[in-house]
């Protein structure tokens, strides 16, 4: 089975607005169909495809960075925990993978993307599925650094102000409806956050580079990717060269899609 990448806390959607990216996890049970490297115990997958009853040998091969806010975890948790279901019952019950999958992370909105595909809005248990703009790519910026998503969410202020809070939820409004009737104009005022990316981004002054650099080049948004380091950019596919080329040289960039459907069974 195949499971998409995903970037989370899109603007100012912290821990509810993800997006899957077409940068495939692929899980085998047993025998593996194409050249892939034997999980130990100590991978995500293998931990939820045991935790879930799972039985036999996984063999993986994946392009998603681990440890970059690229939502490798995640996507290794679903596809572990959706083969020990497959293998058991012969379905997956999405409802009870989501719970699952987000109780394993702590959060549900990047295995939600990688579950369903395409963007996703949740609140815990509950959601609903974005169709993106159809002349939208995303543009990733990777630095070469890796950041703990422990480590980084604990820095996080335990309690903002009322203000705060209402301009928050006022920005995701209006950026969930802006993806929904394709206005870029609102996407890119709407994009900006208050919640955690001022902490994450002091420590990654570079993260910040990429994220104006993006935006003055002619991103529709864009947001640091999970905890970071990762940038990601919602771009129009004839400026996604130009905003590519513009980020730090301290990473690397990557052109490629938002991933329409989430798993994909072989």
């Amino acid at each position: 089975m195949t499971v998409p990448a995903s970037s989370a806390n899109i603007g100012p959607g912290f821990d509810c607005l993800g997006v899957a990216i077409d940068l495939p996890f692929h899980l085998d049970i047993g025998e593996p169909q194409k050249p892939a490297t034997e999980l130990d115990h100590r991978h995500p997958a293998t931990t939820a495809f045991r935790d879930a009853g799972g039985l036999g040998p996984l063999f993986a091969e994946t392009q998603i960075p681990p440890g970059k806010g690229l939502g490798f975890s995640g996507a290794a948790r679903v596809a572990g925990l959706a083969a020990a279901s497959l293998q058991q019952s012969g379905a997956i019950q999405y409802p009870k993978l989501l719970i699952e999958a987000g109780t394993l992370e702590g959060h549900y909105d990047n295995v939600a993307a990688s579950i369903y595909g395409s963007i996703t809005a949740t609140n815990n248990r509950s959601v609903v599925r974005l169709h993106c703009p159809a002349d939208l790519s995303i543009v990733i910026w990777v630095p070469d650094s890796k950041t703990s998503t422990n480590v980084s969410r604990n820095r996080l202020p335990s309690s903002i102000s009322f203000d705060a809070a209402v301009n928050a939820v006022g920005r995701s409004s209006v950026l969930v409806a802006a993806i929904a009737t394709g206005d870029f104009d609102a996407m890119r005022a709407a994009c900006r956050d208050d919640l955690h990316q001022p902490t994450r981004l002091a420590d990654a002054p570079e993260s910040a580079k990429a994220i104006t650099s993006a935006l003055e080049h002619g991103a529709a948004a864009a947001w640091l990717s999970g905890s970071g380091p990762s940038v990601a950019a919602f771009v129009e596919r004839d400026l996604t060269q130009a905003v590519s080329m513009s980020f730090p040289k301290s990473g690397h960039s990557k052109i490629l899609e938002v991933a329409p459907y989430g798993i994909s069974v072989s």
